[in-house]
């Protein structure tokens, strides 16, 4: 494990609770705080620049230093820095590197203009939206963790070879699964019987995503401490579940804040403006990017298979194809950005 990797992942961690409080409250102070802690955690993970999830996550979080709103992006990078510190270096460098490092550049931009975008749409009916997206993400992860063995009320860590089964965290996961699965349905009848902002249904879809939030985390912490207790080796073989899992509860917490913060939404015309055109160019440029990523990966292709014609290729180009259809000026602008967005996540989870 790398103490440089699990150091950033807590500074990323703290940034990303900072910057989230301070879009609705901005204070110097605050902004400042979170910016150096992400500055930090990206020079922290140049220690352990030896590990792919390590690269991404030191571009993800000096990104973060710059960019606003900056929450999901310290969000991000503290999920790829737990990849980091959980799984070793490899024995051989796998080839790719200035596409994934551009390709995490674009990662951040894009997330960066989605949290902007957010701006112009701050009513309760689309806080409600983020919120049913996000418990629904959190419990199909929390469904097929493991091979789906939380549905048996089972979950375990690493390999035929060398398991440990842990009976208390999937006690917890499953709790948890249960919880959010309850709130994301609730919160989604709520919508469609449209019964107001004060209905039963609400309130109780509510308390139940907070609940299955809390218990995710929970689990969360109960899986990592005891892994690192009993085999850690088991535990870096579960690293990807604790990275998704990271981020599905931190996505669940940014969207239920939101969410309790939606009754008084903000109305100032020119700041709604304004955030809509640097969501526009934020999108911008990550789209440029994963153009120079796309022709990255054919350039590195070539030098070491003397094809242009790979998966990694392929992978690139439609990730650059996602980004191009994110910055058309049509309809269904945050859908075609959330695809984009995720279409990003799925190329570097693929690559690290």
């Amino acid at each position: 494990m790398s103490p440089f990797a699990v150091a950033a992942a807590f500074a990323l961690l703290v940034a990303a609770v900072l910057a989230e409080v301070d879009r609705d409250a901005p204070r110097p102070t605050r902004t400042l705080v979170s910016r150096l802690l992400s500055a930090a955690a990206g020079l922290s993970l140049l220690f352990a620049f030896d590990r792919p999830a390590a690269r991404t996550a030191a571009v993800l979080a000096l990104a973060a230093a710059l960019v606003a709103p900056r929450s999901l992006v310290c969000l991000i990078a503290a999920a790829a820095a737990v990849l980091a510190a959980l799984r070793p270096a490899p024995a051989t460098a796998s080839g790719g590197e200035v596409t994934l490092l551009v390709a995490a550049l674009a990662l951040a931009l894009a997330a960066a203009a989605f949290q902007a975008s957010e701006a112009g749409a701050a009513s309760r009916p689309s806080a409600e939206g983020a919120a049913v997206f996000a418990g629904a993400a959190l419990s199909l992860l929390l469904s097929t963790l493991d091979g789906g063995r939380i549905l048996r009320w089972r979950y375990g860590l690493g390999g035929d070879g060398a398991r440990i089964e842990l009976p208390g965290a999937s006690l917890v996961l499953g709790l948890a699964l249960l919880a959010s699965l309850g709130g994301t349905l609730s919160i989604a009848a709520h919508r469609l019987a449209s019964t107001g902002p004060s209905g039963r249904m609400s309130l109780l879809g509510r308390r139940l995503l907070i609940l299955g939030a809390g218990l995710a985390g929970l689990g969360w912490g109960v899986v990592a401490g005891q892994g690192l207790g009993r085999r850690p080796q088991a535990l870096a073989r579960g690293a990807v579940d604790l990275a998704a899992l990271l981020l599905a509860v931190g996505l669940l917490a940014g969207s239920l804040r939101r969410l309790l913060a939606a009754s008084s939404p903000r109305t100032d015309s020119s700041s709604t403006r304004a955030s809509r055109w640097s969501s526009a160019a934020l999108l911008g440029w990550a789209a440029a990017a994963t153009l120079v990523a796309a022709a990255a990966a054919g350039v590195e292709s070539w030098w070491a298979e003397g094809s242009y014609a790979t998966a990694g290729v392929a992978e690139a180009s439609a990730v650059a194809l996602l980004g191009l259809a994110a910055v058309q000026p049509t309809r269904l602008a945050r859908p075609r950005a959330a695809l984009f967005l995720l279409g990003l996540l799925a190329f570097l989870a693929r690559a690290v």
